[in-house]
């Protein structure tokens, strides 16, 4: 069986402008952003295990990650006011459906 994908919400607040747009370009690989410095991911705990270590080598001791998971239930009462940039696609991609 299959690990299982979840949502994830990761925010950072990074201080160089070099080291902000690796994160960007990072964080743009695995997911959609949400606002200027939060991310969507969908992805299995190895998978993010994975992103936050990559994250983690591009930051100094100074700046801040977070990454939350999202449940279900909670993935599915995300709302936005105001232009949504990647909207929730609750579906499994089909490349992630077993």
């Amino acid at each position: 069986m299959p690990e299982p994908r979840h949502w994830y919400l990761v925010m950072y607040d990074v201080s160089d402008p070099k080291a902000l747009r690796r994160v960007q370009k990072t964080l743009s690989a695995w997911g959609k952003p949400v606002q200027y410095s939060v991310f969507r991911v969908r992805g299995t705990e190895r998978e993010i295990e994975r992103l936050r270590f990559e994250l983690a080598k591009l930051v100094s001791a100074e700046d801040r990650l977070l990454t939350a998971r999202l449940c279900a239930g909670c993935a599915q009462r995300v709302s936005v006011q105001g232009r949504d940039l990647a909207p929730f696609d609750l579906e499994i991609p089909s490349c992630h459906k077993a």
